[in-house]
């Protein structure tokens, strides 16, 4: 069977996106999204998101039901809650996820090539309808405080400690205070305020010591930081849409990388070294004297603060309770994602088919 056809196996795939999202503006892009999909004569329905993270159970229901080809159209909040519906279901070994990014971060779209936006529909719903499908690595997150449990999830791009996630609590105030102001919210929009809370939290690090100590066992061995302003820990090759830390990391290989940042001058190594468009590398700054502190891979993460304040925390863009400890562990290839064809790698073909788990 051509194309996603053979995922499809005679069944309606399912579009789920929020209508309501861009200040109303995706129900057009829907509308657009659809007639492409009966273009390339891509049978499917339509379900629009619930809040509250109800989407999740509704996709579980409709996999179960027997669908086989599910399609998150919106941002990184959105592939979450379609992709956690897919691994609540019974099937998920069977499913093909397809992505239409339209959101304001699609970290995850561009991890595997595919541009944003309404510009981008047509190419993104041909690469659906060719059905390519690589493996996706899923990471189960655990944090602890004191001797209890007080969160777990499942993060599919990255979870962080520190500046980054300390950022994001600033992004999110702000953008709620700009929100309340006429005419403002629609010219400081998501990405500049994101800037602007990164670059408030950079400043205040030169004020207030907002560094942390963090013990991380990865695969069984210890590695101890002192003084850290970030750490991350990475799935797939692409940070923030723009950086790679480990040019060798792969969406399917069993593996996450631990990112630290010790300090200001290794972020600025890494700001600058890691930048996919920078035209200097971070070997080329270690030479002139930047700092810079290698990522660590592992499939066991176990993470530590010792002492102060704990750090911010964070999982896929999304704030998380910051703990004392953190476990992450690596589900290997728990999701097949359709992606172009040229992000396929032709060793992996045998895992290209679709299987029950």
């Amino acid at each position: 069977m051509p194309g996603i056809d053979r995922w499809r196996d005679g069944r309606d795939v399912v579009l789920v996106a929020n209508p309501t999202a861009q200040s109303g503006k995706a129900s057009e892009w829907i509308r657009v999204a659809r007639a492409l999909l009966d273009e390339h004569r891509v049978g499917h329905r339509f379900l629009p998101t619930e809040p509250e993270g109800r989407t999740i159970g509704k996709v579980r229901d409709l996999v179960d039901a027997g669908s086989r080809v599910v399609i998150a159209m919106g941002g990184d909040g959105t592939f979450a809650e379609v992709a956690k519906g897919v691994l609540a279901s019974e099937h998920a070994g069977a499913v093909a996820m397809g992505m239409l990014p339209t959101g304001t971060a699609n970290d995850q779209g561009k991890s595997f090539g595919l541009a944003a936006g309404p510009g981008a529909l047509e190419r993104n719903v041909a690469v659906i309808a060719a059905g390519e499908t690589v493996g996706c690595d899923v990471g189960t997150l655990v944090v602890e405080r004191g001797d209890r449990e007080i969160h777990r999830d499942l993060f599919f791009d990255s979870f962080s400690l520190g500046i980054g996630a300390a950022s994001l609590e600033t992004r999110n105030r702000d953008r709620e205070l700009v929100g309340r102001i006429p005419l403002l919210g629609a010219l400081y929009r998501d990405q500049l305020v994101y800037a602007g809370a990164v670059l408030q939290r950079f400043v205040e690090s030169y004020v207030v010591d907002i560094k942390f100590d963090l013990d991380c066992v990865i695969d069984g061995v210890v590695h101890p930081f002192e003084n850290l302003l970030d750490v991350i820990v990475k799935n797939t090759k692409i940070f923030g849409g723009e950086w790679i830390f480990d040019p060798d990391a792969e969406s399917d290989d069993g593996r996450f990388e631990l990112v630290p940042v010790t300090g200001r001058r290794d972020m600025t190594t890494k700001l600058l070294g890691s930048l996919r468009a920078s035209p200097v590398g971070v070997d080329d700054l270690a030479s002139l004297g930047f700092s810079h502190a290698p990522p660590i891979a592992g499939s066991h993460f176990e993470l530590t603060v010792r002492g102060g304040t704990l750090p911010a925390a964070q999982h896929d863009g999304e704030e998380c309770p910051a703990g004392e400890r953190y476990r992450i562990d690596v589900v290997p290839r728990a999701l097949r994602l359709v992606v172009p064809r040229d992000h396929v790698d032709p060793s992996h073909t045998d895992r290209s088919v679709p299987h029950e788990r």
